[in-house]
């Protein structure tokens, strides 16, 4: 727990994940009509901006390139008691910069009122000019692990779960998966010490009663995971340190979650290395 701890935070303290994170504040959290807006339109987007914001990050959009059109909020001063007139709406066209989404009910304040008119934001694969800082997190090539996986996967079928080897079910980056509601875990074929590891995360979800993917849930299942290979002398640090990292955003989260990732990985570990 220490080492995790320890490993983590040092991640933390680097120059790089400063940088990643000052470009990670930069970005937009989408509603999800937003989100559907730009599924619709570009299905691959990956990250996307509006043209200020690609410029502030050293990036230009290249010419030529078609936005994305989403919906942003525009805000208004209320009539005042004399009578007078807020002053005029910006056009549309003018607004590239969309807020986060906002709920109608929240769309009224003391003295502003909300409406929504229409802006543009753009892929990172339109734009160029300087790479935005990341942080790696590799996957595990190691062909060991076996009898360890083997014991995880009893132990999910113990527990009425069902696993399941194959990609259809998963995103283009996601090792695994878990669903509360199947009471299904599915993983994508890979190296076997990569395949133990996430199993171990998808069966930390089921343990710690997760019902959804989210900060707080990713870190607890990474750290169990990588508390539960350490116990059987397998070390997926290279992977779930970093994992861990760009999930806590900072070392107080993880360190107010070691608790419980010490109780679910405990769980774990006398159900499946406990036994014979």
């Amino acid at each position: 727990m220490a080492r995790l701890d320890q490993a983590v935070a040092g991640i933390q303290d680097s120059d790089t994940f400063r940088a990643y994170l000052d470009v990670q504040a930069r970005f937009h959290q989408y509603s999800s009509a937003n989100a559907l807006l730009i599924l619709a339109q570009r299905p691959d987007a990956t990250r996307v901006a509006g043209y200020r914001t690609w410029k502030s990050l050293g990036r230009q959009v290249r010419r030529g390139e078609r936005g994305i059109t989403v919906i942003v909020p525009l805000h208004l001063r209320h009539r005042s008691a004399t009578g007078e007139a807020p002053p005029p709406r910006a056009p549309a066209s003018e607004v590239t910069e969309p807020d986060a989404g906002v709920a109608p009910e929240e769309t009224v304040t003391a003295n502003r009122r909300l409406r929504f008119g229409l802006g543009t934001v753009f892929d990172v694969a339109q734009t160029e000019g300087t790479p935005l800082p990341t942080i790696d997190v590799p996957l595990l090539h190691e062909d060991t692990g076996q009898d360890l996986y083997h014991r995880l996967e009893q132990f999910g079928q113990r527990e009425g779960l069902t696993i399941r080897r194959g990609d259809s079910q998963l995103g283009p980056t996601a090792m695994g998966s878990y669903s509360p509601a199947e009471r299904l875990i599915v993983l994508r074929e890979a190296a076997q010490l990569q395949m133990t590891k996430t199993l171990a995360h998808e069966l930390a979800h089921h343990v710690a009663g997760h019902s959804q993917s989210g900060p707080g849930s990713e870190m607890e299942a990474e750290g169990v995971a990588y508390v539960v290979l350490a116990q059987a002398g397998l070390d997926s640090g290279e992977r779930s340190f970093p994992y861990i990292a760009t999930w806590a955003q900072d070392t107080t989260v993880l360190r107010a979650a070691l608790a419980r990732i010490q109780q679910v990985s405990a769980t774990i570990i006398r159900q499946v290395l406990a036994a014979p």
